[in-house]
């Protein structure tokens, strides 16, 4: 069975039985699905390199005092939509926790990554077209209530 047919199985499952979260570890092979509002996110990597759950359940890691916006997925990383559009966001724009900051292919597949914290952003950390892999800062944010 090809990773693509594992995941639309999980995803399945995850509709048959109201889950929002589900992990399959096989041999050297890890796969997560998570429904999110935006719609259901993977990550295909090597078993052992993803977090323990605790570390899953943590809140973005605040930096100077700064949230960040991690990748949920290993994938290509797109400030827009499609090429020549206007970024999603940009320094200085504020954002609410529904906000689409950008999108991440992965194979062959455009997941529309939203905010999902409330702040303004203070820095944009990928450059379009880059690689990212699950869980690596995407944008670091001033956190709501805490400008000036």
């Amino acid at each position: 069975m090809s990773t693509m047919d594992k995941i639309k199985e999980l995803i399945s499952l995850m509709n048959a039985n109201d889950l929002a979260e589900i992990e399959i570890q096989e041999d050297t092979l890890r796969i997560k699905v998570r429904k999110t509002d935006g719609g259901y996110h993977h990550a295909v990597l090597p078993s052992g390199s993803l977090p323990a759950p605790a570390e899953l359940m943590q809140p973005p890691a605040a930096k100077d005092n700064l949230a960040e916006i991690t990748s949920p997925m290993v994938g290509t990383f797109y400030r827009a939509a499609t090429p020549g559009a206007e970024p999603y966001v940009e320094v200085g724009d504020a954002l609410d926790p529904e906000t689409p900051v950008c999108v991440i292919e992965a194979m062959k597949i455009i997941n529309e990554i939203k905010a999902e914290v409330s702040g303004k952003v203070a820095e944009i950390l990928v450059e379009d077209g880059q690689p990212v892999e699950f869980g690596q800062p995407l944008f670091k944010l001033v956190p709501a209530g805490s400008e000036g």
